[in-house]
């Protein structure tokens, strides 16, 4: 990470002092705008490098980074919206694409391991409208990977409007078929309680078992409430004023991960003080037993949700 990015890492350290749960999320946000920052930075040294483009386009951040939810083991997540089908496939769309995820790399944004950056997801604003309605339309299983993570749109510059490909996104609150597979994907995370809601010992991965169920959840319900937020936190709420879930499950999941971010921060700082490899897992038994309880709370109320999830939507068909 350069000098910016070990301020922004300097200030998280400064305000991880703080006892309340909620300092984590805008933390998340503060890297997050970070991210941002240097994104652009990328993108215009790049133009001003190689000159003008051959098109007007949209550079569009995808997954936590499109959320404002970054943390310090963050990887990259982004795409190109152009406004013609030759300007997407030319050199310069994937010279850009290199340029921009080579600086964030030094950033310290690893890429993404699932394939999801500009220099694949790099096509004019027409083609991305046909690949968006196919996702939507004929949800196979591989097309609700897709869609769910191209629910988290946020563009970043403002060359296309990426408005329709966010409507098409939306109609998906009318499709039976993909509501299904985004609940099924959301229960496909299961918690890490034991019989009787028992924690157990050793290692726990609190993003596989805790913040991308919520995640996933936030996900499903936000679409099925048609609401235009992209932060977890914001759907869950929108999703509790349209009526889709309850007001008591919905506030337990939005205290569930407050928690679990802030968790996993102080434990990810922790880990950079100490010069270790930062993860995303950490073990229950370097906790206190109020600490224990809360996460036990937490995880309760992603089971909880995920159970409801199951029954609304019959994953069991």
């Amino acid at each position: 990470m350069d000098r910016a990015g070990r301020a922004v890492t300097g200030q998280v350290g400064l305000v991880a002092a703080a006892r309340e749960v909620d300092w984590a999320v805008p933390v998340g946000q503060q890297l997050s705008d970070a991210a941002d920052a240097r994104t652009r930075i990328l993108i215009d040294g790049f133009v001003h490098e190689a000159g003008p483009p051959p098109s007007r386009f949209s550079w569009v951040t995808l997954g936590s980074h499109a959320r404002r939810e970054l943390h310090c083991a963050s990887d990259q997540d982004h795409a190109l919206f152009w406004e013609t089908e030759a300007a997407a496939s030319t050199t310069y769309a994937a010279d850009l694409a290199a340029a921009v995820i080579q600086g964030l790399v030094e950033f310290g944004m690893r890429p993404c391991d699932g394939g999801y950056m500009a220099d694949r997801w790099s096509y004019s604003v027409d083609q991305w409208q046909a690949i968006l309605r196919e996702r939507v339309q004929a949800p196979t299983p591989d097309a609700v990977v897709d869609a769910d993570v191209f629910l988290d749109l946020r563009a970043l510059t403002a060359g296309v409007d990426i408005g329709p490909a966010a409507r098409t996104l939306a109609a998906g609150a009318t499709s039976v078929r993909l509501l299904h597979g985004l609940a099924l994907a959301a229960i496909s995370f299961p918690t890490p309680l034991l019989t009787f809601g028992r924690l157990p010992k050793g290692p726990v991965d609190l993003k596989k078992t805790g913040l991308a169920p919520v995640v996933l959840l936030a996900r499903l319900y936000g679409l099925r409430a048609r609401s235009t937020a992209v932060g977890t936190d914001e759907r869950l709420a929108a999703a509790a004023a349209a009526g889709v879930l309850s007001d008591e499950l919905t506030q337990r999941l939005r205290d569930a991960y407050r928690r679990l971010t802030s968790t996993r921060l102080r434990h990810q700082l922790r880990q950079i003080g100490a010069r270790e490899y930062v993860t995303d897992t950490v073990l229950i038994e370097d906790y206190y037993d109020d600490q224990q309880e809360a996460l036990r709370e937490a995880f309760r109320a992603i089971k909880t949700a995920q159970s409801v999830t199951s029954v609304i939507f019959r994953t069991d068909l």
